[in-house]
């Protein structure tokens, strides 16, 4: 049974990458919420009657549940229309915009739990190279005469979409892979200013884990001992 609560409900692991991103999207939209922490793990009924995928994050609003970390970023910005857009108004750039979130969760994000998992020291080291093309690649796209972030002076869906990974590897890759993303040229130094630029919102600090904490819940990654539906994918070589 879904949580009744004249409030929408954020339901949000405080470790999850795709959680954070739900978390982000209504605190820059200043929506007041209900915060709920819940073990993705956990699957109990009444966690599955929110979500039978039994993901976070999710949001009850209204009496309905919305999930998937993508959707919930464009639920947040249509449910509660302000002038603080996620996504712009324009349908062109909103395509632009989905465009390259989704290239964040097909190019970018994948490499990173691949990095983490895998044995073979090729594969590990194609997952480095995938996470530097990736963000090279998308930094190109990033027209700093607009502002440092993707959405010029104001964080919008590939903004949010891609921090939670980009704080990732700067904070737990190179704890276990000795891995940091190169600091030289055109598209890094744009990529070190929007993560400085990212680190200063309010939104994002107000998400930001222990960093110690952090890198300890991804130890099951390491030793290949984690259940989930990222974890499995990265196992067979599927998409999740």
């Amino acid at each position: 049974m879904l949580k009744m609560s004249s409030l929408p409900v954020l339901y949000n692991a405080w470790f999850c990458p795709f959680a954070q991103r739900a978390w982000i999207a209504l605190l820059e939209k200043g929506v007041e919420f209900e915060y709920v922490e819940q073990d993705p793990y956990n699957k109990t009924p009444e966690w599955l009657a929110v979500n039978p995928r039994g993901l976070v994050p999710a949001i009850v609003h209204n009496g309905k549940s919305v999930y998937e970390s993508s959707v919930c970023i464009e639920y947040v910005d249509e449910a509660w229309k302000t002038d603080r857009r996620l996504l712009p108004s324009d349908v062109c750039q909103r395509a632009f915009v989905r465009i390259w979130s989704n290239f964040v969760a097909s190019k970018i994000e994948v490499h990173y739990y691949r990095l983490l998992m895998k044995r073979d020291r090729a594969e590990r080291e194609g997952a480095k190279d995938g996470i530097v093309n990736g963000i090279q690649t998308i930094f190109g796209e990033l027209d700093e005469k607009l502002g440092p972030f993707f959405g010029g002076q104001t964080l919008n869906k590939i903004d949010i979409m891609l921090f939670p990974f980009a704080y990732r590897f700067q904070v737990v890759l190179p704890y276990y892979r000795e891995f940091t993303l190169p600091k030289e040229g055109t598209d890094f130094e744009r990529y070190y200013r929007w993560y400085g630029a990212c680190l200063e919102r309010n939104s994002i600090k107000k998400t930001l884990p222990d960093n110690t904490k952090l890198i300890q819940s991804y130890l099951r990654y390491t030793d290949d001992s984690v259940k989930s539906e990222v974890a499995d994918a990265v196992r067979k070589g599927t998409t999740y």
